[in-house]
């Protein structure tokens, strides 16, 4: 048998050793192709094969039978965390390298453990805790601020494979793939004492969906039927002319009755506390006001806009287009102190026993942090809009919906801004 062919055996029964040890990882496994080819190197995957090298592969499994399962498991692992650019800048490589290998020393399974690890897993936490979460962005940002010794040896410790043969993917396969895998772990992976919560932390933050809560705003339109002259149907000629002629009967009357989407009744809050910062909360109201209107600010609409942080701070009322002007144009933030978020429910849960809602649509609540929750559920819907960099695991109660919006999106305005994260009960 040729070197190539037993190179050829030894990626097999390292691809059938992969699947035994992570059963969840099965089918993306199996969904990608592995060959070999003449000469050494690191192994690359392009996105749809991996391919291994022959001399590496026989050298490399003299020294540890494990080393090709772990390489094979390293380039998987990169398609199903979503990394997958050739052209990424060398600390955006490391980073995804040390992300896939400190999910890979957590798992620890029989065939994809490598000796290490526990050196591996000293830097790779103590690279989070300064970066804030396992995540490329926060991560490579941080590998930066490294001495040029330091990256020399992480390299050394965590790249496994060779990026530049990547090549554009099946973008919406892999987010499946990448979608069932975090499925299967939460649903039938039992007593694996804690081994899976790395791998669990990083697909969620690559799984958080997109959203534009310029359209969750538009949830929370009440439409009404206002009584209006609708001109697009309206006929003045047969209306005149029926007044010449018979007096005060006209042929066709104004169909005065228009069905529009307006927002009646709504609430803004607006987190006060020490932490926030005014740019951000300033473009957030910017946008909403925006939507309000694009929507249209009926005669009947009641917008508050309140400010608390661990009380009340202020109620601004917006019943106009100008009052919309007036507050954008003049807004401050008060307060200072810590976040508690029960008083605003307490406050706008009076406003309506003394009836200063009619028939409030929901409440909208713009933090950038930690605070304490209402016990019960309000009788309106509630959204609570986190401003968060750093992919904070923020628990809301049940019955409210959670959207996390990144400052870089919320900044930058014009299209595509408000682009979030969404989660709905």
């Amino acid at each position: 048998m040729d070197r190539i062919e037993t190179a050829r055996d030894i990626v097999s029964s390292s691809t059938s050793r992969l699947c035994l040890d992570m059963r969840f990882l099965t089918r993306a496994v199996l969904s990608l192709k592995t060959t070999v080819v003449e000469g050494e190197g690191m192994p690359g995957c392009d996105g749809s094969t991996v391919a291994f090298h022959a001399e590496t592969v026989l050298r490399s499994f003299r020294e540890d039978p494990n080393s090709v399962t772990r390489d094979l498991a390293h380039c998987m692992l990169h398609r199903i965390l979503g990394h997958d650019s050739p052209d990424n800048c060398p600390s955006s490589d490391l980073a995804e390298d040390m992300l896939v290998e400190y999910v890979l020393d957590c798992l620890d399974t029989p065939h994809t453990s490598v000796p290490g690890r526990e050196d591996r897993m000293f830097v790779c936490e103590r690279l989070f805790a300064k970066a804030g979460a396992p995540a490329v962005d926060l991560l490579s940002a941080t590998v930066e601020g490294t001495s040029k010794w330091q990256l020399d040896l992480h390299r050394r410790m965590f790249v496994r494979d060779d990026h530049s043969v990547r090549r554009p993917v099946d973008v919406a396969l892999w987010s499946e793939l990448s979608q069932q895998v975090m499925a299967e772990v939460e649903g039938f992976v039992r007593d694996d004492d804690g081994r899976t919560s790395a791998l669990m932390r990083i697909l969620r933050i690559r799984n958080r969906r997109r959203y534009d809560y310029r359209s969750f705003l538009r949830k929370f339109m009440t439409r009404r039927t206002t009584v209006r002259e609708s001109q697009t149907e309206f006929d003045p000629i047969f209306y005149t002319y029926g007044l010449s002629r018979y007096g005060n009967l006209p042929l066709i009357d104004s169909l005065e009755q228009s069905d529009s989407g307006t927002v009646d009744e709504f609430v803004i809050a607006v987190d006060t506390s020490g932490s926030t910062m005014r740019g951000p909360v300033v473009r957030f109201l910017e946008e909403a006001f925006d939507v309000f209107r694009q929507t249209g600010v009926g005669r009947d609409s009641n917008l508050h806009v309140i400010q608390c942080d661990d009380m009340v701070r202020s109620d601004d009322v917006v019943r106009s287009e100008g009052d919309l002007r007036r507050l954008v144009s003049g807004f401050e933030l008060k307060g200072g102190g810590g976040t508690d978020f029960r008083p605003v429910f307490d406050y706008v849960d009076r406003l309506i026993d003394e009836g200063g809602f009619r028939n409030l649509r929901g409440l909208m609540y713009f933090t950038d942090g930690y605070g304490t929750y209402p016990s019960r559920r309000p009788a309106y819907d509630v959204a609570f809009v986190f401003c968060d960099d750093r992919y904070a695991e923020h628990d809301v109660p049940p019955w409210a919906m959670r959207i996390v919006v990144r400052t870089e999106d919320l900044m930058q305005g014009g299209e595509g801004s408000g682009s979030a994260e969404q989660d709905v009960p």
